[in-house]
């Protein structure tokens, strides 16, 4: 029986964790194979008030940034208002002066959800600030009405007439098949999730194989929902076993994520 020699990766990123959902184990687990993860904002609490994103916030940079070091783990962070995460009394004055933090490398995850006019209004001063930071921002599509809230997200961008470097560092996260194509034509990452009810590491290896990994980033959106925190590496592994060219594997799980957050690892 002839068996491929599988070749190791070198470097793998996961672009997209909730870090503070996972317990302590967790970390010194990813540290054995990943060089780093950026962990954002998500919907820990009901959003009573700006205090508890700031709170948030806080954990988010001082807490998760110390456990990863502990367990020889790169934290890097993104924050911002996620659609189900809006306060009453949203204060973009704070969440500016949270973004200039040194060890925040990104917007996110902002996004929509079930489209209200209030979800609209905050992912709207979300990019405008992203752009206005240079920063880029991290999209957070449903898994309910992909295809459709994903065209809204899309001509919301358009509306705004952001720059053209500013819609080339938006990546819109949790893609699907129906949705990449979308993506991909707009010149915008596209985020691929490896998820029980996202992605499959089969169905990744479907389209980074159509797409060659241009603009492509890996992640497993681990957090308190069902999660793999090991979904890149497992991810990585069956693109080898695929065949995959070693180049584009290593793009789309290591170098665009490197490139596109500036990330020093």
């Amino acid at each position: 029986m002839l068996i491929k020699k599988i070749t190791k990766v070198e470097n793998m990123i996961d672009t997209h964790i909730h870090s503070d959902t996972r317990p302590y184990e967790d970390f010194e687990r990813m540290a054995l194979s990943l060089d780093g993860v950026i962990t954002l904002a998500h919907d820990p609490l009901k959003p009573y008030s700006m205090d508890v994103l700031r709170a948030h916030f806080d954990r988010l940079i001082e807490g998760e940034i110390e456990r990863g070091k502990k367990n020889g783990l790169k934290v890097f962070v993104c924050l911002g208002i996620h659609p189900r995460m809006i306060p009453p009394d949203v204060n973009y004055s704070m969440l500016k002066e949270y973004l200039k933090n040194k060890h925040v490398v990104g917007v996110g995850e902002i996004g929509l959800e079930k489209s209200s006019k209030e979800e609209i209004e905050v992912f709207e001063r979300q990019l405008l600030i992203a752009q206005g930071l240079n920063l880029p921002a991290v999209v957070h599509t449903p898994r309910r009405n992909k295809k459709e809230v994903t065209k809204t997200i899309l001509e919301i961008i358009d509306s705004l007439s952001l720059k053209k470097d500013m819609e080339r560092r938006i990546v819109i996260d949790h893609c699907n098949k129906e949705t990449v194509s979308m993506i991909y034509d707009r010149g915008m990452y596209i985020g691929l999730t490896v998820q029980p009810g996202k992605l499959t590491p089969g169905e990744v290896v479907e389209i980074v194989k159509e797409y060659e990994g241009d603009r492509s980033l890996l992640n497993s959106d681990s957090s308190s929902a069902p999660s793999d925190i090991l979904a890149v590496p497992r991810t990585v592994l069956k693109m080898k076993m695929e065949e995959i060219e070693e180049e584009i594997i290593k793009k789309v799980s290591y170098i665009n994520a490197k490139v596109l957050f500036n990330l020093k690892v």
